[in-house]
């Protein structure tokens, strides 16, 4: 048991502490532009204390707590990653209770890919119905950078998880029989679902688990009878953005994302969506505006100010030492001091000494050697 808690939590925490160092140079093109796999980055936690977090780690292993208990304390975890969390997590998937499980597999969220696949694909064939379908939305959304065994793997766990959704979202085994192919308009029309009988919400996670298994056009459907059920949904629209995006069909991705800011202009996740699709159009400078706005709304998402960052430096360089600087302001996270760092050295701002002496107290020491040496090259290009 202990050997395996310590492969799977140095395994899991070692894309986390890695710095940037590899990514002297930031630039647009280098922008992760799938929105939703940004998602777990820009989607960032409340303020908590670490103390109230090690009380959870505690509490989730504590055999004495009841086992709601238990399940609320891993829950609670899923925003704030830890090797003490994911340890939790690991003992959590091994709990002989089903609620234990399923709430360690949705405090499993924030870890990438590979180690997740690691700890939760073990769980697909689990007695538990609740725990395999959880387990299962949990690593679908993650089908295209499976390999061909993974892929194979959890087929079954997919179909099964099909079946539960269709069943709580109210949609027929037969509406997908004959699923004609799709147009080039935005929203072909809810012809095949009768959005007044859909379980909405239930209908939203089926309309995604189709899209990341890529199965598009049944994803489409989905979609288009919950936009005619729900139009002000903005998750909707931005699903079926990706659901777009995701078959190249940027343009018609960025007039869905313009219906829905005419129907939500307050929502600062479709200007980001907005912006990252501009991106892959290669419309930069509109691709900025779009963030900025974005930033703006959010206020504090520190990703959200990072990116506009990245995006300003071609545009505007004022405004993204600044966006940089409140990136790191609002996170306190190293590799966002390690960008504002970055931006003064090829700026050759006047606190660029003061940036790496405080870089310094927490990267390693090739990280600042990196960083010195591109200063010096700033000087000599003078």
């Amino acid at each position: 048991m202990k050997k395996l808690l310590t492969v799977l939590t140095t395994a899991a925490l070692m894309t986390s502490q890695v710095y940037a160092a590899g990514t002297s140079t930031m630039n647009a093109s280098a922008i992760n532009t799938d929105s939703e796999q940004s998602q777990s980055t820009q989607n960032t936690a409340s303020p908590i204390s670490s103390e109230q977090v090690q009380q959870w780690v505690y509490t989730a292993q504590d055999k004495r707590q009841s086992e709601q208990a238990r399940a609320n304390a891993l829950r609670q975890l899923a925003p704030y990653p830890s090797q003490n969390s994911l340890v939790a997590v690991v003992r959590g998937l091994q709990d002989n209770n089903a609620i234990v499980r399923e709430a360690a597999v949705i405090a499993a969220e924030p870890y990438q890919f590979a180690n997740r696949w690691r700890m939760l694909a073990p769980l697909l064939t689990d007695p538990s119905q609740q725990v395999r379908v959880t387990a299962t939305t949990n690593l679908i959304r993650d089908f295209g950078n499976m390999s061909p065994a993974q892929q194979g793997t959890i087929e079954t766990a997919y179909q099964e998880l099909v079946v539960f959704l269709s069943a709580q979202a109210n949609v027929s085994s037969t509406t997908f029989d004959t699923v004609p192919e799709m147009p080039s308009d935005i929203v072909r029309g809810a012809d095949s679902v009768n959005p007044d009988s859909l379980n909405l919400k239930s209908a939203l996670l089926l309309a995604d688990v189709y899209r990341w298994h890529q199965e598009w056009d049944k994803a489409q459907v989905l979609y288009d009878s919950l936009i005619t059920a729900e139009p002000n949904n903005a998750q909707v629209w931005l699903s079926l953005s990706d659901n777009l995006r995701a078959q190249g069909k940027d343009k018609q991705a960025l007039e869905a994302l313009d219906k829905a800011i005419e129907r939500q202009p307050k929502e600062a996740n479709l200007y980001y969506s907005k912006s990252l699709t501009l991106v892959r159009l290669e419309q930069k400078i509109k691709a900025a505006d779009a963030i900025e706005i974005a930033a703006k709304m959010a206020e504090t998402n520190s990703y959200f100010w990072y990116l506009n960052g990245v995006l300003q430096e071609s545009v505007d360089i004022d405004k993204s030492v600044k966006s940089f600087e409140q990136a790191y302001l609002i996170s306190g996270a190293p590799e966002q001091l390690y960008a504002v760092c970055d931006i003064y050295v090829r700026t050759k701002n006047d606190k660029t000494e003061a940036c790496l002496d405080e870089l310094g107290k927490i990267a390693p020491d090739y990280v600042i050697a990196e960083l010195k040496t591109k200063a010096k090259g700033q000087v000599a290009s003078n």
